[in-house]
């Protein structure tokens, strides 16, 4: 049986274009004492280290707005509505968003709703874009057809207003309906315990040096050596990256630091020959890559992680895909998107972790736990298997213990 939908009626506002300081104290006059409001930001990441903020949408039951935070460089008192635990903020797959409001704050706006999170929770899809969901929660087509618009320019045209706007002006009447949905299906638990993992204010500051070089491809398959001297470039790169407000690709490549620690030049003539390191970098920062490489070869040591991944056998990768596909078919017993309850890589970390250290995993805290994560032990312990059963066409879990 489809969810049904719900009849809504979307008011019409008059949009307050907030660019000036009295537009704002007129915005602010106008959002108090309201308990939730929804939040959007359009902004400009280009050759930038961090993206730059141009507008932010915001809508409540009663006020449409786009500040034009490029005009104004102030949030003024929304500064403080934004880190008020008693205002609701709604928002829709917020990661890009947060990063900005964490640079601008030092702290991450909560409380938080975020409508993809809900989505995920109640098996709409893990990575349900927004007008996807709004057509298919309240039935409303929505038009993109600014996606590539350069938000920097000034004036911004209507249509680019309106197209902004939009990703705000559903925003309320959509988390009343999957509110609505999370209640029927006992969700709601689950859903906070989401919002409270994801949006911990370490996955928006931004890394130490020293740590940028883990989430590299293919870092793990380095030799010890070579990660210490990947581990030195990357934190080179990441401190001209800052000093020039650049986008770290735009300084190197993550797959040239890679070649340049397995690698390991000792001369400026060496690091030339690498043909995609810009000219400017070795000019100016071609010595201190050269000490860079040569403290990583004299005296480097990576400190250990907790939870750090080992390298799987063969046969671990294959029994992780044997979890995967009993964790598919969990998924859609209980209704709750895939991805959601555990990746690929979710597993691999379970099985590769040592049994003492794992029950500060995710897939072993929370209402994971109790949905996936018991089995996932008993099956990793040898206290159950997993069977085909021909009839339903899906895996079962047995308890070999019982059978015994």
């Amino acid at each position: 049986m489809k969810p049904r939908r719900p009849n809504i009626v979307i008011k019409t506002l008059p949009v307050l274009w907030v660019d000036t300081p009295k537009a704002l104290v007129n915005l602010e006059q106008q959002l108090e004492g309201i308990s939730r409001i929804a939040l959007d930001t359009e902004f400009v990441r280009d050759r930038q280290y961090r993206p730059q903020l141009e507008i932010i949408q915001i809508a409540t039951d009663d006020v449409l707005a786009v500040l034009d935070y490029r005009a104004l460089q102030s949030l003024g008192l929304l500064a403080d509505l934004l880190l008020d635990d008693r205002v609701l903020k709604v928002m829709h797959a917020a990661r890009q968003d947060l990063e900005i409001f964490y640079d601008l704050l030092q702290r991450v706006p909560r409380p938080l709703a975020d409508t993809q999170v809900a989505a995920s929770v109640i098996g709409i899809g893990a990575q349900v874009g927004y007008a996807n969901l709004v057509r298919q929660v309240l039935g409303i087509e929505l038009r993109k057809a600014q996606t590539l618009t350069n938000w920097s320019r000034r004036p911004l045209s209507q249509h680019q207003v309106k197209y902004a706007l939009d990703d705000v002006r559903y925003l309320l009447p959509l988390w009343d309906e999957l509110e609505r949905r999370l209640e029927a299906m006992q969700r709601t638990a689950w859903f906070w315990e989401e919002m409270e993992r994801i949006n911990e204010p370490h996955h928006f500051a931004p890394q130490a040096p020293d740590d940028v070089w883990r989430s590299f491809k293919g870092a793990s398959r380095l030799r010890h050596a070579q990660q210490v001297a990947l581990r030195e470039l990357a934190a080179v790169r990441e401190r001209i990256a800052r000093e020039h407000d650049m986008a770290l690709p735009f300084v190197m490549r993550d797959q040239t630091l890679l070649y340049l620690a397995r690698r390991r030049p000792t001369s400026l003539q060496e690091l030339a020959d690498v043909h995609d390191i810009p000219d400017w970098v070795i000019e100016q920062y071609g010595e201190e890559l050269l000490e860079a490489l040569a403290a990583a070869t004299e005296n480097g040591k990576i400190a250990t992680r907790q939870h750090r991944r080992r390298a799987l056998t063969e046969s671990e990768h294959e029994f992780v895909g044997v979890l995967l596909a009993w964790v598919q078919v969990r998924a859609r017993e209980v209704s709750v998107a895939p991805e959601t309850l555990a990746t690929r890589a979710d597993l691999e970390l379970l099985v590769a972790t040592p049994p003492d250290e794992r029950a500060a995993l995710p897939l072993l805290q929370g209402w994971r736990r109790e949905v996936i994560g018991e089995t996932l032990l008993a099956l990793l312990e040898g206290r159950a298997a997993l069977k085909w059963n021909p009839v339903d066409g899906r895996l079962e879990c047995i308890d070999l213990l019982d059978d015994a």
